[in-house]
């Protein structure tokens, strides 16, 4: 017969043996921590939000470094950046249920919560996107020339703010308990930085393309989401490797998830976009219909990534020999 431990708990005979791959026995095999509450409009925010403030980025890069001609793609990107900054909190208020919990965030500054600071990133990126289109559209349709100077000096602490909001979810999500996110930690904001740049360029080169927008602004928008979705790339599959070598990348490798995030996230969000990058790159020839559709598949890739890799982590929470590996 077994013996019992204080307080009626179960000794090892009862429960079993430690495992062959170090895990220790759970009770009833029940998780050990709760998985995470966030759903479709975090999910959103995670997309949104890395378009918008990658956007902002370029926008202020192309304003500094670019040419006359492209202030066509200028405008653009400081109008999609203000769409993201309005949307943004609109998703995370509604997730909150109740708006005085996000201006509670906002009442103190914590420099060691990721969610803390995110609030007052999402809120600098908002205030400072809102100033710089403002000052756009005065020297645009008004002829204002100190605001466009006003622009291009407050676009610098504007492309830096979007910059903090495209990589810190990244951060938010490793910095917790969750297996398959904690696993990621040196990964995860510079991943999710390279897909806002990369749905960034594919939404601006859509815009472009359906304006009378300067050629030679569409090309430069093509040789950065090269860049981008390479970098992607090599860190997407890093991020895999460093998965199974921790072995929590159970979520990912099965059902449900396995074809959104092999086929979604991987094949439409980053191999096919690159291979129509590099066509177009080693052809010196505009594919139009290709380079669309590309962008269109970098757009459903990088939704299709935030949302596996959100619901796998929420997978990954429930799996108590997972938390056990990742603790030891």
């Amino acid at each position: 017969m077994a013996t019992r431990t204080p307080y009626g708990r179960h000794s090892v005979e009862v429960l079993g043996e430690v495992p062959r791959d170090g895990s220790p026995p759970t009770y009833y095999d029940r998780p050990a921590i709760k998985p995470s509450e966030w759903r479709w409009l975090v999910i959103t925010y995670f997309f949104v939000g890395g378009l918008s403030g990658a956007a902002q980025v370029i926008a202020g890069v192309v304003d500094l470094f670019g040419h006359e001609r492209d202030r066509p793609l200028v405008r653009a990107a400081r109008s999609l950046a203000v769409a993201g900054a309005l949307i943004s909190p609109m998703c995370l208020i509604a997730d909150l249920k109740m708006p005085s919990r996000w201006y509670n965030m906002l009442r103190i500054v914590r420099l060691s919560s990721p969610m803390n600071l995110g609030s007052w990133t999402l809120s600098a990126f908002g205030g400072l996107s809102s100033l710089t289109l403002l000052a756009q559209l005065l020297d645009d349709v008004f002829g204002v020339r100190a605001a466009r100077t006003a622009a291009r000096l407050i676009g610098i602490p504007a492309a830096l703010s979007g910059a903090l909001l495209a990589t810190y979810t990244g951060a938010l999500i490793s910095a917790t308990s969750t297996p398959l996110w904690a696993a990621g930690y040196r990964l995860l904001p510079a991943l999710f930085g390279a897909s806002g740049t990369s749905t960034a360029t594919a939404a601006l080169s859509l815009i472009l393309r359906s304006t009378a927008a300067p050629r030679s602004s569409v090309r430069r928008l093509e040789r950065v989401a090269l860049i981008a979705g390479v970098l992607e790339l090599v860190l997407a599959l890093r991020l895999d490797n460093t998965l199974k070598r921790e072995q929590v990348s159970a979520p990912l490798e099965e059902r449900p998830l396995v074809v959104p995030y092999q086929a979604g996230a991987m094949g439409l969000g980053i191999i096919a976009p690159l291979a129509v990058h590099l066509a177009q790159l080693l052809t010196g020839r505009e594919l139009r219909l290709a380079a669309s559709l590309a962008s269109a598949c970098a757009l459903v890739g990088g939704f299709a990534q935030r949302s596996t890799l959100i619901l796998a982590g929420k997978r990954s929470a429930t799996r108590p020999r997972d938390y056990f590996r990742m603790s030891q």
